[in-house]
């Protein structure tokens, strides 16, 4: 019995300085290693940035050189504990089919973002929307997914498949927008009235800009009102003041020249 203790007692000093080598050398590249991975994505994006490259195409790169980065780690890390690489390299491509369904969904993710940034479907600060439902002010894109701002300040993450692969409205993109709105009045007030009335709101406003055309009809006669087209343009900066302005303005109007707002109703005759 002691001499088993004895033999093993003289196997773990002679593999603690081994270990202590191999520990140091770990801790080591799991400290050092991320700050050179930063060191050089800052210097990375000083130079594109001096050379004029889009943002959106700035932190991409950032984030695709983050990951092969921790990649590397990862490899050399299991290199320094004395795993061959071609050992770890045969486990994977054993599982090489289950790897490759768990990252299908990233690989389609990582080729959405190249297509977005190849074909510019937007940059940094457009107001888009998505064919999800999602609308917001993009502010980054990674290399898996892309974040955008809502105008309620809720960061919005989306992936980049679903992005490259259905549409998106770029409000953004054109410099003008054109506000759609509809106004109801009464049957009872005379409609040549109505339409001058919004017809004068439209021309005072200061950010309707004059040279587009103002268009002011009636659009459809309901159950208990008539529906009024108004549409006017303005610049994308000025689109949601100007939409909660006219809201605002036609409902004093309307009050003040006595033009009915009005409710539904139901008419019941009995017998």
């Amino acid at each position: 019995m002691n001499q088993i203790f004895l033999e093993l007692t003289k196997m773990l000093t002679d593999l603690l300085p081994y270990l202590f080598l191999k520990g140091v050398g770990l801790l080591a590249l799991i400290i050092i290693f991320p700050k050179i991975v930063r060191y050089f994505i800052h210097f990375l994006d000083k130079i594109m940035v001096k050379r004029g490259f889009e943002e959106l195409l700035i932190s991409f790169v950032e984030s695709l050189v983050s990951t092969l980065g921790y990649i590397i780690l990862f490899f050399s890390a299991v290199g320094i504990l004395g795993v061959k690489a071609t050992s770890l390299m045969a486990v994977l491509g054993t599982a090489g089919l289950a790897v490759g369904l768990a990252l299908q969904g990233s690989l389609a993710n990582l080729a959405g973002g190249v297509l977005i940034l190849f074909f510019k479907q937007f940059t940094k600060g457009d107001y888009i929307a998505t064919a999800a439902g999602q609308e917001g002010t993009v502010q980054s894109i990674r290399i898996l997914y892309t974040t955008l701002v809502t105008v309620n300040n809720q960061v919005v993450i989306i992936p980049n498949s679903q992005l490259a692969n259905g549409y998106i409205i770029n409000y953004s993109t054109n410099p003008e927008r054109r506000l759609d709105l509809t106004y109801s009045a009464s049957y009872d007030d005379d409609v040549d009235e109505v339409i001058a009335v919004l017809q004068e709101i439209a021309e005072s406003h200061p950010k309707v800009l004059k040279d587009k055309p103002i268009s002011i009809r009636l659009k459809k006669q309901n159950a208990s009102s008539l529906d009024y087209m108004f549409r006017v343009w303005t610049l994308q900066e000025d689109y949601w003041d100007t939409m909660f302005d006219f809201n605002e303005t036609v409902r004093k109007e309307f009050y003040k020249r006595g033009i009915q707002i009005p409710y539904n109703k139901l008419d019941i005759y009995t017998k």
